[in-house]
């Protein structure tokens, strides 16, 4: 992830970016399923994250998600500055952007992409030589 070590912004909170979070719609026979995954750095190991609903009931914005992150700190851990994670799967029909909220800091907007689709097997005419590309990967 993108994060900093050197310091954090709020030593009693874990530190977040929105680039280190991404929202992917996913669709289904059964409908369109939004996952929301991110991390960020925790000021000592063992914290726990959760994705919630912030905006139960009406909403006035249908095209907006709003999630609030919150946190459970450990009672004991040692001072070591930990990259922690949190997921959600959502089931949303029309969400474009989802809007995370903390309760101590201001939040943020990341925009829902489409999953990619995986790509059909035996084209004609196109070689699967990951060399070709411009970029290589190996597998260590």
């Amino acid at each position: 992830m993108l994060h900093s070590v050197g310091s954090m912004t709020a030593p009693n909170h874990c530190d977040f970016s929105a680039a280190d979070f991404r929202a992917t719609a996913i669709e289904t026979s059964d409908g369109r399923l939004i996952s929301v995954t991110g991390s960020g750095l925790c000021p000592t190991s063992g914290w726990e994250l959760r994705l919630v609903a912030a905006n139960p009931g009406v909403v006035p914005h249908p095209e907006s998600l709003w999630l609030e992150l919150r946190e459970g700190a450990p009672t004991r851990a040692p001072r070591v500055v930990t990259e922690t994670e949190v997921e959600v799967l959502v089931e949303d029909s029309r969400a474009v952007e989802i809007v995370i909220r903390f309760a101590w800091r201001e939040g943020f907007t990341l925009p829902v992409v489409p999953a990619r689709a995986p790509r059909a097997r035996g084209r004609v005419g196109r070689r699967a030589d990951a060399a070709r590309g411009r970029l290589a990967a190996s597998v260590v």
